[in-house]
């Protein structure tokens, strides 16, 4: 018969034998305490430092978030842009992409409802995108994009805090909407 080994309790320091290899502390009430307490510490520190509200790079992540958001709401009864589907996961996908595209990664003309498989897995699907997105917006519109598209974007922190709220607003639009219509 193997015997487990003791350890010491990473708070109260007393020897105890863990019911598994990976247990830390001892089952005590003050050291379950002391554990709650401390692992509550530490997500509330990890909360604070992962949103700063004037750091440009947590901004712009938190703006393509919302705006995907908006563009899922608005394309509700849509279906997926490339391939037609009615049922999926569904992401926001953008036809230009926003990484080499940084001037209309924002662009709503640009970002439409895309099932997941069309967005992440066939790279956007672009050939039967670039059909429904004709028919949807227009050419005018397309050249447009396609004109902009490789101008330089610098967004600055008022203009992505002023994005998050304008686009915010239209979600909170939407939603009541929808509630609405359903309701």
């Amino acid at each position: 018969m193997l015997t487990k080994k003791q350890k010491k309790c990473r708070y109260c320091k007393n020897l105890f034998t863990p019911f598994n290899t990976l247990q830390p502390f001892c089952f005590k009430e003050e050291c379950i305490k002391k554990h709650n307490q401390i692992t509550k510490e530490k997500k509330q520190k990890k909360a604070k430092k992962e949103f700063k509200e004037n750091d440009k790079s947590t901004l712009l992540a938190l703006a393509q978030k919302i705006v995907n958001k908006y563009v899922r709401l608005r394309d509700i009864n849509k279906p997926c842009v490339s391939c037609g589907t009615y049922q999926a996961k569904w992401d926001a996908g953008h036809f230009f992409s926003q990484g080499g595209n940084s001037s209309i990664r924002f662009n709503t003309l640009n970002n439409h409802k895309q099932c997941f498989r069309c967005n992440r897995m066939l790279s956007a699907n672009l050939v039967p995108y670039k059909i429904e997105i004709l028919k949807r917006i227009g050419q005018d519109n397309f050249n447009k994009l396609e004109e902009k598209r490789n101008d330089v974007a610098k967004y600055n922190v008022e203009y992505l805090q002023r994005l998050i709220k304008v686009f915010r607003k239209k979600i909170k639009l939407y939603e009541r909407k929808f509630r609405s219509q359903n309701g």
